[in-house]
Order: C-alpha cells, then structure tokens, then sequence
C-alpha cells in the first residue's frame, strides 16, 4: 500500500491542485487566485518540465540551483501574497515555503540525509495544497454566510 501511495503521491497532488485552480478561478477570490496560481507555476509546473525534458533530479543534479531559485521565487510570492490578503491562512503557507527554502540553505551548508532533504524540502507543498484547498473552502461559506467581504487589506492611513 505505501508502495502505491509513493508512486502516485506526485500525480495526485498535481492533479489536485489543476482541479482545484479550475475550481478557484470559478469560485475563488483574488487572493485565491494568486495562491494557487503560484502553487502551480511553482510546484507542479517544474517538476512536470524536468520530467518532459529530461533534466534529471530536480533537487540533486546539476541543475538543482533552478529547483533552488524557483523555491525562492515562491517563498517571496507566497509572502506578498500573505502580507496582503484579507485572510490568515497565506501566513501559514508563506512559512511553509520558508521551511522548504530553510531546507536548501541546510543542504549548502552541510551534508545532509538525502530523505530528510526531500522531506522538508518537498514536504510542505502537501501542507500548502491542504491549506489552499481549507482556505478556498472556509472563503466559499464566509461568502455564502455574510456575503462578499474585501479580499486585500486596507491600505495603512498616510501610505499609498
């Protein structure tokens, strides 16, 4: 059973994610939008780009720096986007991406267990999709309960 799980852990999660951006852009909110639209860009779409172009490990090869960088690119979206939503949740994917950007920074430095760097560096995108899909979830019925309410923050008196 865990032998199945592992083959087909990475389908389903990118599957899931393109499901749920079809769902997000019908039902979503902008903060929403972006969230998953970074998830993909991020998360699905250079993993799959490694696959159909040959380019070997994403995290270990000689082309590793990309998975590095588009982490990083991440991790600064994912904080614009927290800093400015009208929700709590992005905080919470925003440090999920810090732990996975905190993963490759401990691989630079040291030797580490290559397990323990696939956990942690790829581990918290599951988190971050679970937390999409409960975000998206809980902004459909405060929708339904209390109607439209504003998705960005107010601007800060005297900024802007």
């Amino acid at each position: 059973m865990l032998d199945l799980y592992n083959t087909y852990r990475g389908d389903v999660q990118h599957i899931t994610s393109v499901l749920l951006a079809l769902a997000i852009w019908r039902w979503g909110a902008a903060p929403e939008r972006w969230l998953i639209a970074l998830f993909i860009a991020t998360m699905v779409v250079p993993v799959k780009a490694f696959e159909w172009f040959d380019l070997g490990n994403a995290g270990f090869g000689p082309m590793s720096w990309i998975y590095v960088a588009i982490d990083v690119l991440a991790g600064v979206g994912f904080v614009a986007v927290a800093l400015r939503a009208n929700r709590n949740y992005p905080l919470w994917i925003a440090g999920f991406q810090l732990v996975a950007i905190g993963a490759h920074g401990v691989k630079m430095i040291e030797t580490v267990s290559p397990i323990a760097y696939v956990i942690l560096s790829s581990g918290p995108s599951y988190c971050q999709l679970v937390l999409i899909i409960i975000g998206f979830g809980r902004h459909i019925m405060r929708e339904r309960q209390f109607g439209a309410y504003r998705e960005w923050r107010a601007p800060l008196p005297g900024i802007g």
